[in-house]
């Protein structure tokens, strides 16, 4: 089981790039497996945003090992071909420490600006075209949102984690074209761990809409204890995300000093 931190790109004190970075650079030092960050422009109620690419860009330049990514950047408001060019760049920057979570999107991005609110369609041709971009071949795609002829980029190899509202069937459109899976799961509290009961059915689902068997599952696991850890790995979990539940940035730099609450859960 891998582990990582899941940090919100807004507010006064995590909007703050530096923040950011620090927290990245502290979690590497500790032992966190990845730093994953929310890719939203609006978020209701801040004003302060930080923009996931201009602060990933600074991670990949501070850090050495630690995974690195948006969780999950939207192929409903981002051109596949933009998407492409920035994966490929911090990819190359990172030295291939890249995750690249994507989904279908949130309106809060899109209805403010005028624009349509993102479709579902966007995941599985976006996904297919962003794929081909990243492959290293001349591209010609002509499809129902996107229409892209003779581009060829430098090949760079960038796993693809599909994402979405679980159990809604929008994260596994693209299932054949992704290398992982990053369910969201809400409830009144904001977002839910999975039992691993129903861990292994999002992975039976992943799989058969056409997923790798042996791709990574990666879940919301804020609470989950570390006796609990081997029933997820029998469920097929391979990345579990939290915060500690921290609402102040010192907290959550303690919580992340101390390291992965799941450490050695295995030998256990």
């Amino acid at each position: 089981m891998r582990c990582a931190i899941y940090v919100p790109n807004y507010g006064s004190s995590l909007g703050d790039p530096s923040v950011l970075v620090s927290l990245a650079v502290e979690a590497e030092a500790a032992g966190w497996d990845g730093f994953f960050l929310w890719d939203h422009v609006v978020q209701p109620g801040e004003s302060v945003v930080a923009d996931v690419w201009v602060v990933l860009g600074a991670v990949a330049a501070r850090t050495s090992s630690i995974a690195l990514g948006p969780m999950v950047t939207s192929l409903g408001r981002r051109r596949p071909w933009k998407l492409a060019l920035e994966a490929s760049t911090l990819q190359r920057l990172s030295g291939g420490r890249l995750v690249l979570g994507v989904g279908a999107g949130v309106p809060q991005d899109f209805s403010p600006f005028g624009e349509r609110v993102s479709r579902a369609e966007a995941m599985s041709e976006g996904v297919e075209l962003l794929k081909a971009l990243l492959s290293g071949e001349v591209v010609e795609h002509h499809g129902d949102l996107f229409d892209v002829s003779g581009v060829r980029f430098e090949p760079v190899d960038v796993p693809i984690w599909v994402g979405g509202v679980w159990p809604r069937e929008v994260p596994f459109r693209a299932a054949a074209q992704a290398a992982g899976v990053v369910p969201a799961t809400f409830g009144a509290e904001g977002l839910v761990v999975l039992s691993p009961g129903d861990a292994a059915r999002l992975k039976a689902d992943f799989v058969a809409s056409g997923g790798p068997a042996d791709g990574d599952v990666a879940l919301w696991g804020g609470g989950v204890l570390p006796e609990e850890v081997r029933e997820y790995e029998a469920a097929g979990v391979t990345w579990m995300f939290t915060d500690g539940g921290a609402l102040e940035v010192e907290e959550l730099r303690a919580f992340v000093a101390a390291g992965p609450p799941w450490s050695g859960a295995e030998a256990s």
